[in-house]
């Protein structure tokens, strides 16, 4: 599914970058698709992972974003740690698994 330039922009911004390089939007563009692709093959529904204002899945993306993003090692790891325990609260949520 598509990427809103709305919703891009919250993922940029939750990883902190300024930079307005097109490579940057489609790495990010990437990331949002990788999430998601993530999240459904963990259980969750399609329809529920692409809604763009869900705000529970835009949290995980964010924090799949940022651990995706993270400059340090000790941040990478503590951000996945963080992604996991999201996308797991999600699964076993009502109306986000299939």
């Amino acid at each position: 599914m598509a990427v809103s330039a709305p919703y891009l922009a919250k993922i940029k911004r939750a990883v902190r970058l300024t930079s307005t390089a097109p490579e940057i939007a489609t790495e990010l563009w990437d990331t949002v698709e990788e999430c998601r692709a993530d999240l459904i093959r963990l259980g969750l529904s399609d329809t529920v992972v692409n809604d763009e204002n869900d705000v529970h899945i835009l949290d995980a993306v964010k924090r799949y974003a940022r651990w995706r993003f993270a400059a340090d090692p000790n941040e990478s790891v503590r951000c996945q740690e963080e992604y996991r325990e999201k996308a797991d609260e999600l699964r076993r949520s009502t109306g986000y698994g299939v």
